[in-house]
């Protein structure tokens, strides 16, 4: 996962010419940005987010003490992987396994997929209030007709083996926007997102999960806009 940020900064800047180029992810996509934002600081203007799981902030000896929301939020994801994380170990621990039975089963493969679909949007349980069929079975065919649920599935391996935690005083130093969907899988308080990254920019959304850029695309993309302007 790291790498594939220098690889990004490698496409952009010596294949596309582009010299100073500004970066947005959520999911996998915030963890790739991030790294963008902290290796390639010389190319990249700035940083927009929708997701601060990753990197792991510096809390050793030193740091400031958490606060209570900060105490929360490592509740929180503590109970939500005991909840839900099966998904993760398994992908984690056996992803080639997993995906021979996915490749195999187009009625397996959606149910992987839609389930989180339903689970991580803000949708009350009703998976078809934010996503229509076509848009899901858009989303299946994809993984289905070019059969890379397992190479999708063998990041979780690689990622499960090395780990990225901040070291002292580190931090990302370009200027960063997070955009807050109430009903993501993580929701930090910002004093989190502040150990590790520069916050020149904190928008709370009043609805959207995990999908924002399906769920809320208007408003992500305003939020998007608003932050990179004064970069330009």
């Amino acid at each position: 996962m790291l790498a594939v940020g220098d690889l990004w900064a490698k496409l952009m800047s010596e294949n596309l010419g582009y010299q100073r180029f500004g970066a947005q992810g959520g999911d996998w996509g915030a963890s790739v940005t991030a790294k963008l934002g902290l290796s390639h600081g010389d190319k990249v203007i700035g940083i927009h987010s929708t997701s601060v799981t990753r990197p792991t902030p510096y809390l050793g000896p030193g740091s400031r003490e958490l606060s209570e929301a900060e105490k929360g939020l490592l509740q929180q994801r503590r109970d939500w992987m005991a909840a839900e994380g099966g998904y993760s170990h398994i992908q984690g621990t056996k992803p080639q396994t997993l995906s021979y039975g996915l490749n195999d089963s187009p009625a397996g493969l959606a149910a992987w997929i839609v389930e989180k679909y339903r689970t991580w949007s803000d949708c009350g349980g009703d998976v078809e209030k934010r996503f229509t069929k076509d848009e899901l079975l858009t989303t299946i065919t994809i993984y289905w007709v070019t059969q890379t649920i397992g190479s999708s599935t063998k990041l979780y391996y690689e990622t499960l083996r090395k780990s990225w935690d901040m070291r002292k005083d580190e931090k990302i130093q370009v200027p960063c926007g997070i955009a807050v969907f109430p009903a993501e899988i993580s929701v930090p308080p910002r004093e989190w997102a502040e150990r590790s990254y520069n916050v020149q920019r904190w928008t709370v959304m009043p609805s959207g999960g995990h999908f924002a850029a399906l769920e809320e695309p208007v408003r992500l993309v305003e939020d998007i806009r608003d932050f990179f302007r004064p970069l330009r």
